[in-house]
């Protein structure tokens, strides 16, 4: 699990190098995405924590334990940079969607409020990520799971 730094707004510009901001993991994405919707010079991406396909990315920071450590899966190929307040999962050897899923299931979001602190400001570290203990099954078992609730998702939709 490692922490991004930081890519402020004022760093983001029409065209450039791929990055991601906190912010935009409640704003712009879903669940998942492939390819990356802002982009920052090359000074500031050469400097950033780099983003692989299948890595999950995590909010640190939030407006309130809900929706703290919202997952979500990169699925693209080119690297992103990420920016601060947000953690990312790698060299995880599972399925990614499922990851996220369970993440943002009730389950998963009970258990990410009870380690949040913070009211107004809520904060969860890379640490109290890392303690979090989701059942993972066999690798075909999350595929199969992550198709059903694919297809549900496009009932919803």
């Amino acid at each position: 699990m490692t922490r991004g730094a930081g890519i402020k707004r004022s760093e983001t510009i029409e065209s450039g190098y791929p990055c991601i901001r906190y912010g935009e993991l409640y704003t712009t994405y879903k669940t998942s995405f492939t390819v990356a919707q802002s982009y920052t010079s090359f000074e500031v991406y050469s400097k950033a924590y780099k983003v692989h396909k299948n890595d999950i990315l995590m909010s640190l920071t939030g407006e309130n334990k809900e929706d703290i450590s919202k997952g979500l899966a990169y699925l693209g190929n080119e690297e992103i940079a990420m920016g601060g307040d947000m953690a990312c999962l790698s060299n995880h050897n599972m399925n990614p969607l499922f990851i996220v899923y369970t993440l943002n299931s009730p389950y998963g979001i009970n258990i990410k409020r009870k380690l949040a602190t913070g009211d107004i400001i809520v904060h969860l570290s890379n640490n109290r990520l890392a303690c979090i203990r989701i059942p993972i099954p066999p690798y075909n078992e999350q595929i199969r799971i992550t198709n059903c609730i694919n297809q549900i998702f496009k009932l919803i939709d």
